[in-house]
Parts: C-alpha cells; sequence; structure tokens
C-alpha cells in the first residue's frame, strides 16, 4: 500500500514538472484588425505591434481585409473570436456596423480594444488613439492656410464616408475655418482608401472648380492621390496640397513642391502602444485619469482620459522638406 502510494505520488510530480513549461510558454494572444492590409500606414502599425509583441513576449495577430470592406471586417473579428485570442484591437471601417461583433467578442470575454480610429465606445476598454481629434483638424488646416496664403477655395478628399476618425477631423476642420474668413471650402468627396481613386476624383475636381487653390487628402492614400493629381495636372504651385498621411507615400510630393507640408504621427508607435494597452488590460490593471505612462520602445508619453476612456499616444507632427527623409514609415 505504501508503495503504491508513493509511485502515486512520483507519478503525479512528473506531470507536475512536465505541465509547468506547458504552463510557463502559455502567451496573451492579441490580435490587430486594421480597416484593410497592405497599405504603407497599417504596415507600419503592424510593425509596431510586432515589435511590442517580441519586447512583451505576447503573441501578435495581424489581419485584416484587403480593401475596406465592412462586413469582412465584421467577419474576421468573428474568426478570431472562434480562435479564442484575449484580445482584439480594431479600427473600425464602420463605427456602427462593427459593433454587434465586438459586444460579442466582449461577452465571450475577450478585452475589446479601438485603435487608430474609434467606434463601439460602449464595448471597447480603451481607445488607442493617435492625437487628439481637435489637434489633428485644426493643424492640418492650419498647414493648408499657410500654403494657400490664407485664401481661396479648397476642397476635401476623404477615404469612407462612415470613418469616425475622418469625419472627426473634418469637423474639426471646419471648426477652424472661422478663423479664416477668405478661405473657402467648396465640396467635400470620398475616394475609399483606394490611391486611384483619390488621382480620378482629384482630377475631377480640378475640372469642375477652375479656381480651386488647395486640398486636403484626408487620410494616407488619399493625401497622395490628390498630390499625385496636382502633379499630373501641372498644377504646382497654383493648387496646394496637403492631409494626413506617411512619410514614405508624401516625400516625393514634398520634393516635387505638390505638397508644402503635411500631418501625421508615428504610426509604429501607435501599433506598439496598442499591443502594450491590450496586455497592460489582461494583466488585470487600470488606467489612471490624467496619467502619463512609461512605455518602453515609444518616443512619447502616452496620457489616459478617462471621461473618454482614451490612452492618447501624442501631439501631431507636421512633416515637410526639413524633415521628411529622417523617417522610414
Amino acid at each position: 500500500m505504501k508503495k503504491t502510494y508513493i509511485l502515486a505520488v512520483m507519478v503525479l510530480l512528473m506531470v507536475a514538472v512536465l505541465l509547468v513549461p506547458a504552463f510557463a510558454e502559455a502567451k496573451y494572444k492579441i490580435a490587430f484588425v486594421p480597416k484593410l492590409i497592405g497599405i504603407p500606414y497599417f504596415n507600419a502599425m503592424e510593425e509596431g505591434g510586432k515589435k511590442a509583441a517580441e519586447d512583451l513576449d505576447v503573441e501578435f495577430i495581424y489581419t485584416g481585409p484587403v480593401t475596406a470592406d465592412v462586413a469582412k471586417q465584421s467577419e474576421i473579428v468573428d474568426n478570431l473570436i472562434t480562435q479564442g485570442v484575449d484580445a482584439i484591437a480594431v479600427a473600425p471601417n464602420d463605427p456602427a456596423a462593427i459593433t454587434p461583433v465586438l459586444k460579442k467578442a466582449q461577452e465571450k470575454g475577450i478585452i475589446v480594444l479601438t485603435s487608430d480610429t474609434d467606434g463601439a465606445q460602449d464595448v471597447r476598454e480603451v481607445f488607442v488613439n493617435q492625437a487628439l481629434q481637435d489637434a489633428i483638424g485644426y493643424t492640418t488646416l492650419d498647414e493648408l492656410a499657410k500654403a494657400m496664403n490664407y485664401e481661396g477655395e479648397f476642397a476635401i478628399v476623404s477615404c469612407g464616408p462612415t470613418a469616425w476618425n475622418l469625419n472627426t477631423w473634418i469637423l474639426y476642420e471646419l471648426q477652424k475655418l472661422a478663423e479664416y474668413p477668405n478661405m473657402k471650402l467648396v465640396t467635400i468627396r470620398y475616394a475609399e482608401e483606394d490611391v486611384q481613386m483619390a488621382i480620378n476624383v482629384m482630377l475631377d475636381l480640378i475640372n469642375a472648380f477652375p479656381n480651386l487653390k488647395g486640398v486636403i487628402g484626408q487620410c494616407s492614400t488619399s493625401a497622395p492621390g490628390v498630390a499625385e493629381a496636382v502633379e499630373q495636372a501641372g498644377k504646382i504651385d497654383q493648387i496646394f496640397a496637403t492631409g494626413i498621411s506617411v512619410p514614405s507615400m508624401m516625400a516625393k510630393y514634398v520634393k516635387s513642391g505638390a505638397v508644402k507640408s503635411f500631418v501625421l504621427w508615428n504610426p509604429v508607435d501607435l501599433g506598439y502602444l496598442t499591443v502594450w494597452a491590450a496586455k497592460y488590460l489582461l494583466d488585470k490593471n487600470t488606467f489612471e485619469d490624467g496619467k502619463e505612462y512609461d512605455v518602453s520602445g515609444i518616443e512619447t508619453k502616452p496620457v489616459f482620459l478617462a471621461q473618454d476612456k482614451m490612452l492618447v499616444l501624442g501631439p501631431p507632427k507636421v512633416f515637410d522638406a526639413s524633415n521628411v527623409d529622417q523617417f522610414n514609415f
């Protein structure tokens, strides 16, 4: 009887020893679903997410639709729920449409975040925001105003008409416009998340509005698209383009003169912060209102704003001929 007891104890100890590495090796699975994959902006966020996963010892899953497809994005999130990930961060193409599937994720015990653009505000725990919305909108219009010498007609070419972040920036641009009485917005058009479509839309605008003097490309694909159209139409120094995009897509237009300056932040850092925030929540931590966080691996000290459950990366950055070659995203 005693030998049997000792043998049983030894077996249990051996099983425990064998199981320890398995439990030790278990990692959080953190997924990020961008609006679409394959464009430089979200490629940069992916790079940051991978770096964070390496530093924080988590598994990073990057997956999304190949076009800004609202239904496909929801389907991808649903698949991630089935896979049993621990956290899902999404840059929603349509805030309303993504809400039901994110609520399903929440009900399964999955930490839900938004990043880059917000949505599902009653569901997500944190919005990892690149910069305050008013600062982005104000800065973008200020840069256009300077290029246009504070007068003339301008247009906005945005991407998805339901994109919360883009629409919010536009609202603040319109608010800021009150400070420039000699500038007039003539139209807002949409080009999805497609550079070629933005080129075509801008060429149409040049024909439709002969007095057009400026244009804002409201997202990372429309900004280079409108700049390319200005070049193709031979309108450099007659029509001034700006917008929100990455240096890798805008540097050539800064050098040609089609763009004097443009606005962004560091999307690599934004991807890093998204994964960091997910792990912070998975570790049962809570964010404190007004607190700045030291996040090794990024350049800024993000601050949390409890009223909006928002973790803000930092202020927007202006790129021009003096600094555009200093960045590789």
